[in-house]
């Protein structure tokens, strides 16, 4: 599927900001899956200095550096992706999930080292005892690695309710699972703790999902904005599939991929330091459409 993406993010400040620096995960990657035809973006002010590099899991990222009074800053990027996710092999073909742990824990050295990094605790994602009583019944012995975590995932679908403004990135993760409401961050978030609190390997995956253009279509939670999903590590030859909580769908063309890394504070999208400016408010807007 090939998609047209426009996303602006502007903020407007209650004083004049005398300097800035910002740090985006606004361009999207590059990976078996997906094609980065054509990308644009701009800013207003225009920076001073703009230099991009990758960080440390190959996320493309942008900073800049405004050294002029400004009331306001916005960012616009556009691009043209293709986009078709490879296919898993089936769910019941994929190894026992106790393979995949034991295989990350390693004897020594763990077998997949990229892989292994993820399995750890994050800033974001602490490890909550709760969670893994949670996922505890998907992961039942033997069963295929990716069996359980579809269960998982349609699981959190069914049990929480999505509800714009009942978190913030702040509300620490046991909070999300007591209240059992939050929206897409938060449920990656979740479905993250209760992976690794059985020794797999989950990463946040940040990017888009399509936006409905018609009545007649099946609205998308998450759609119109950021949104976030969950990568499993299903073992060397399946590798990572991606899996979104917050709709109950296994990524492969309604998804494009941004970023990814432990949780939401590797991959924010916007993040900087600014020198006055006072009291602030933002928006977002998003549109990924199929190009006909």
């Amino acid at each position: 599927m090939k998609y047209q993406l426009t996303h602006r993010t502007s903020y407007a400040y209650g004083s004049s900001v005398d300097s800035a620096q910002h740090i985006a995960h606004l361009r999207p990657r590059a990976f078996r899956g997906q094609t980065v035809e054509a990308i644009g973006i701009e800013t207003n002010p225009v920076p001073a200095m703009a230099v991009s590099h990758l960080d440390h899991f190959g996320n493309n990222i942008d900073i800049y550096r405004i050294d002029k009074p400004h009331t306001r800053f916005e960012i616009e990027v556009r691009a043209v992706l293709d986009v078709r996710f490879p296919d898993p092999p089936p769910a019941g073909e994929t190894p026992p999930w106790e393979d995949l742990r034991a295989a990350l824990s390693g004897g020594g050295f763990p077998l997949a080292v990229e892989a292994s990094e993820l399995v750890h605790e994050s800033p974001l994602v602490p490890e909550v005892e709760a969670l893994r009583d949670y996922a505890a019944p998907c992961f039942t012995p033997g069963r295929p690695i990716l069996e359980a975590a579809r269960e998982l995932t349609s699981r959190i679908k069914d049990d929480f309710e999505y509800h714009p403004g009942a978190t913030d990135i702040s509300t620490p993760l046991d909070e999300v699972f007591t209240g059992k409401a939050g929206v897409c961050q938060d449920f990656a978030h979740v479905e993250i703790a209760a992976l690794r609190a059985h020794g797999l390997a989950a990463g946040y995956v940040s990017g888009y999902i399509r936006t409905v253009r018609s009545k007649d279509e099946v609205g998308l939670r998450g759609a119109d904005a950021s949104h976030a999903w969950v990568a499993v590590w299903c073992g060397p030859e399946a590798g990572w599939v991606h899996l979104d909580p917050t709709n109950d769908l296994m990524a492969k063309e309604d998804h494009v991929v941004l970023a990814w890394g432990r949780d939401f504070s590797d991959v924010s999208p916007l993040r900087g330091v600014i020198l006055g400016g006072d009291s602030h408010s933002y928006g977002v807007a998003v549109t990924l459409l199929p190009v006909v």
